[in-house]
């Protein structure tokens, strides 16, 4: 039984997806397939408290679900997933923003 929550929807071609609860080995996210209307994906990681070393793999294969012609941003205001983001390294892929403004005006 996974430890997190997943909702998804669509918005004038950018995907937002929210996650709450922990990201760690019973954690199982999958999009749903990304379409060619999809311009970009947002993960919104806000409601997330605990991140560990096998939820940054999970997000790794999230970024690889993505195609690379849509452009891929972490919303994330804690310390409890942007610390894990940069000691992975994980930011380099995928860029991680304070708020959902802020990712949308990342993505363009």
């Amino acid at each position: 039984m996974s430890n997190s929550v997943v909702a998804e929807h669509t918005e004038q071609g950018l995907r937002i997806v929210t996650v709450r609860g922990t990201l760690d080995l019973s954690s199982s996210i999958h999009l749903t397939p990304v379409d060619a209307s999809v311009r970009a994906v947002l993960l919104d990681l806000r409601g997330v408290d605990f991140l560990s070393s096998a939820g940054i793999a999970t997000l790794l294969r999230v970024r690889n679900d993505v195609p690379s012609r849509a452009p891929l941003v972490a919303v994330a205001d804690h310390q409890e997933v942007v610390r894990p983001f940069e000691l992975s390294g994980l930011d380099r892929l995928i860029p991680v923003v304070p708020d959902l403004e802020a990712g949308r005006r990342r993505v363009g």
